[in-house]
């Protein structure tokens, strides 16, 4: 097999722009000769079949890496392609090969870690050595962390290989333009290049969906993986916060941030999750809670609805008419496998969370945040707000061309932002969020219900900005749901439900008390068995 070579391409941008960007695609494809599994094959399998396959030989790391090299080259890097990865790790093909030259070394038959040998993407805004950490930013085009986050070296050091970087609306907010960032340019959605891939982990999402790589690594601070992973029918999980480390990633509000996995399946979701836990000093967060006792993946091939008790939450209904649609089909179709359902309507104060929670606290954290992660750049990098503002501004004519207007308004605004001492921020933290854990919890354990049902978002994938289809119905704000897990640090995990028009997938989220990953992760489970059966019955 030929060697995976690299070169640098300018991005579509002003001259001056282009000038000052580069980022590493692919130019040629590997030659498949001898591989005993084809490429086409190599990217569909789970985590499970490719732990299985590379444990017995049927296939390599580098075979692997190469295949899904060769399907960003063709799927993703081309003028009309989903510009899901931003950048490719150079080094990629070359780890894959080491790491099947120490399995040469093993005992025949040995398995090994659930992610060894394997590749992973991750979003631009994580640290990883050797690629830039952009947050789809002109002012960190050059920014080369002397670090890995803590997640990402967590998954190195079990033997997982990192192929690349993922687009993101940029700095981790979409400001209304979802996927989009100056660095990386528009994703598109898998399903429907009129739509995008919705924000802020685009990338990642739309690389799982298109089957650029096995599971990607994302953040979500009010909605960014599960929003996704909802319109492009993976499986995004926001996890209880704490259980995963959100160290070596550039901040948005760690009040809210959280790191994660978008992927194909939940049994995939479980084993990217059981990897990538673990308390870390350099994250307060992590310290202190209540940890699984068992791997997460154990058991879900055994899980059941059948029983349980999910309480369907209709505060949220009427935004898009088949979007309710896949929402009774989906509560039917659980009755019918023995759960006991009931509709509930929460309490007004979760219908708007972001603006009388969550919006107010990133307001106040985000310069204090973003500045602390500046600070601590190698040489040569902004090391606060102001001055990379000023960098902005040489790269985008003040906001005007290349970057998000909407993004550039925003961080105008938190130039004069000193807001974490004040008595407002201060109530929100001490006494608001957690009476509203309280309530909900409180709200839980009456009804002993087993988790929250609702679709993850109101609508379908927004349209791409500057293109129309009229299919798109979107009659009120659609991501109030997906705030309620954001503001309280609860569990929560998507899975498709079902399609709407415009071949959009639409995603369906349970969402537990704290703690109760693995129940989330169950449910998700036994539903997504439902949802595959009820979508094989129909093609029959």
């Amino acid at each position: 097999m030929k060697d995976i070579h690299t070169m640098t391409k300018r991005l579509n941008l002003s001259t001056r722009c282009r000038r000052s960007v580069a980022v590493l695609v692919l130019t040629a494809a590997p030659v498949w000769a001898t591989a005993a599994t084809p490429p086409e094959r190599i990217v569909d399998m789970s985590l499970v079949e490719l732990r299985i396959a590379l444990d017995q030989g049927r296939i390599t790391s580098a075979e692997l890496v190469g295949a899904y090299l060769e399907r960003i080259a063709t799927v993703d890097q081309p003028a009309g392609g989903l510009h899901a990865v931003l950048a490719v790790n150079g080094k990629a093909m070359e780890q894959a090969r080491a790491w099947d030259a120490r399995r040469t070394q093993q005992s025949a038959g040995q398995p090994g870690a659930p992610l060894a040998g394997i590749p992973f993407l991750a979003k631009d805004n994580f640290d990883a050595v050797g690629l830039p950490n952009t947050g789809g930013s002109l002012a960190l085009a050059h920014s080369m962390p002397a670090s890995n986050a803590f997640v990402i070296q967590k998954l190195l050091d079990q033997g997982a290989i990192l192929l690349g970087k993922t687009n993101l609306s940029e700095l981790a907010a979409s400001y209304g333009w979802y996927g989009y960032s100056a660095v990386g340019g528009q994703t598109l959605n898998p399903f429907n290049a009129l739509r995008t891939a919705d924000g802020s982990s685009s990338g990642s999402a739309a690389a799982v969906a298109a089957k650029l790589a096995p599971f990607a690594l994302g953040t979500d601070t009010t909605g960014s993986i599960r929003s996704p992973a909802s319109v492009t029918g993976t499986v995004g999980m926001r996890s209880t916060m704490g259980l995963v480390s959100r160290s070596g990633v550039i901040p948005m509000s760690l009040t809210a941030d959280a790191v994660g996995a978008i992927t194909r399946s939940v049994e995939d979701q479980a084993i990217v999750l059981d990897a990538i836990q673990g308390e870390d000093k350099n994250d307060a967060s992590t310290k202190g809670i209540t940890r699984p006792q068992s791997p997460l993946a154990r058991g879900l091939s055994g899980s059941t609805l059948a029983e349980k008790v999910i309480a369907v939450v209709d505060n949220f209904d009427g935004a898009n008419p088949e979007v309710d649609v896949i929402k009774r089909n989906a509560v039917a179709a659980m009755q019918r496998a023995g759960a006991r359902v009931i509709n509930i309507r929460l309490p007004k104060a979760f219908e708007t969370l972001q603006p009388s929670v969550l919006g107010p606290i990133g307001v106040a954290e985000f310069k204090p945040q973003f500045e602390a992660y500046l600070a601590g750049l190698p040489a040569g990098q902004p090391k606060d707000l102001r001055e990379f503002m000023s960098r902005l501004d040489t790269l985008t004519d003040k906001g005007t061309r290349t970057i998000n207007p909407g993004r550039y308004k925003g961080l105008i605004e938190n130039l004069e932002t000193r807001a974490t001492d004040s008595p407002e921020y201060i109530q929100l933290l001490s006494v608001v969020i957690p009476s509203l854990k309280r309530e909900l919890t409180g709200l839980m354990e009456a009804g002993q219900y087993d988790a929250l049902f609702y679709p993850t978002i109101g609508c379908t994938a927004p349209v791409v900005p500057g293109k129309t289809d009229p299919e798109f119905v979107c009659k009120s704000y659609a991501y109030a749901a997906a705030k309620i897990a954001s503001t309280t640090g609860f569990p929560e995990v998507t899975v498709n439900g079902g399609k709407a028009a415009g071949n959009i997938p639409v995603g369906v989220s349970f969402l537990a008390k704290a703690g109760n990953d693995a129940k989330v992760l169950e449910l998700a489970a036994a539903f997504e068995r439902l949802h595959r059966a009820r979508a094989a019955h129909k093609m029959d």
